[in-house]
């Protein structure tokens, strides 16, 4: 995961060019550190969008201590989310909706709903983190939601019937 900052200022200037709002993959700290010195120097604009990514060979283990580290790191009123790989996801997950951020599962980081129990598909993991997400008392965002949450503009599908 080696990121030169001429690399990552050069990305950020053709996202912004093409119009599209980064999600900032953070597999540690110190990728937090440097998205907010990127907005600092102007190659990135606020609102910042955090992904924490836990539990990969060579980033930040997933543990609920290190969770709070990074979420602590984030910009004040930077919306966040996190997933975690295998089966640390589940207590990962849940504690970021506890701490008030956002939440991704599917297969790319995890093939199990719990131990010995392997999900058959996206939509299974989608409903657990449902399930968690309506006992901690947290709403689903709608994806209307999702895109205020997310600072992007409101879109609506033109289709064109040939």
């Amino acid at each position: 995961m080696v990121h030169s900052f001429p690399d990552m200022v050069y990305g950020a200037r053709i996202l912004k060019e093409c119009g599209v709002k980064p999600e900032l993959e953070c597999y540690d700290v110190g990728m937090i550190n440097n998205c907010v010195f990127l907005r600092d120097t102007g190659a990135l604009e606020d609102p910042l969008y955090f992904q924490c990514v836990m539990g990969v060979l060579g980033g930040i283990p997933a543990t609920v201590d290190n969770l709070i580290h990074m979420q602590r790191c984030i910009p004040p009123r930077a919306p966040w989310s996190v997933c975690a790989v295998g089966l640390n996801e589940w207590p990962i997950v849940t504690t970021a909706m506890i701490l008030g951020g956002h939440v991704r599962v599917g297969f790319e980081d995890n093939i199990y709903l719990a131990k010995g129990a392997q999900a058959k598909s996206n939509a299974e993991m989608v409903e657990k983190v449902v399930r968690i997400a309506r006992e901690l008392d947290r709403e689903i965002a709608t994806p209307k939601e999702a895109r205020t949450i997310l600072s992007l503009p409101s879109r609506e599908r033109k289709f064109k019937m040939v």
